[in-house]
């Protein structure tokens, strides 16, 4: 097994959002990773004006902490402080001083799953004035990235039927056209084994054949079920894309091409 993987995006860091409860959640969740070929995971707690408000020292404080912790347990994983920047009003207020991907111009945002669409490109442009562009988290959960519908009617009923439908083209959708202009996705590997459902799944694999994603992220909350949620997700990525392919996305080598 490759231990060159980069987990783009967890919640690793104890007691700071939603992510792990304690630091024993945390050394199982990254015993995991590393047993999957994680060797760089990036803790990225939600920064949330009014929720989580995890700002850049306190998230470098946890991060370096956790990292002790690791080091102590012989856990080989190197940990990277980022942040999960929610797409919201505040996020331009939030965005100098900003823990960017690995120290690129990359941000990591989260667009709300039911943002309509027309407001993200004018985000994207905001943040190219400020030397930035958004990596997105988890695409295939977000109602703005849906994928265009397969043909109704008769004749779409009959493709599927006689199993000749094809996967829909993304051309003229805002994924490649916000791809295009030099945004990147990043896709939760939990996605493609299904745990938010067969709509996301399956938009999920849309966008993995159509060369959407730059990198892939456990988007690990907690060590329950983790394991699994692995072993299933990055078989149905290597089943859909081939092994070397996989490979690609999951070195993070795309994100900095």
């Amino acid at each position: 097994m490759d231990t060159c993987y980069v987990d783009f995006h967890s919640h690793l860091v104890p007691g700071i959002d939603d992510g792990a409860v304690d630091g024993d959640d945390s050394l199982e969740m990254a015993r995991i990773l590393a047993g999957y070929g994680f060797s760089t995971v990036h803790c990225t707690p939600h920064l949330i004006r009014g929720g989580f408000e995890n700002r850049p020292d306190g998230v470098r404080s946890g991060v370096e902490a956790l990292q002790a912790q690791l080091t102590d347990a012989g856990i080989p994983v190197h940990l990277v402080a980022g942040t999960e920047h929610y797409f919201d009003e505040y996020l331009m207020d939030l965005v100098p001083g900003a823990l960017t991907v690995g120290g690129s111009r990359y941000l990591l945002v989260e667009i709300p799953f039911r943002a309509p669409g027309d407001l993200v490109p004018a985000m994207a442009i905001q943040l190219r004035r400020l030397g930035m562009l958004p990596l997105f988290a988890h695409p295939e959960r977000c109602a703005a990235f849906d994928p265009p519908r397969h043909e109704a009617g008769l004749l779409g009923t009959l493709s599927s039927v006689l199993g000749r439908r094809k996967d829909p083209s993304l051309e003229g959708s805002l994924v490649l056209d916000l791809k295009r202009s030099g945004c990147k996705f990043q896709g939760n590997i939990g996605s493609f084994a299904g745990v938010y459902g067969s709509v996301v799944r399956q938009r999920a694999i849309v966008l993995l054949k159509n060369g959407i994603y730059s990198c892939l992220g456990s988007d690990a909350h907690t060590s329950q079920g983790l394991s699994d949620i692995l072993a299933s997700g990055l078989d149905t990525v290597v089943a859909s894309i081939g092994e070397s392919a996989a490979r690609r996305l999951l070195t993070g080598e795309l994100v900095y091409d």
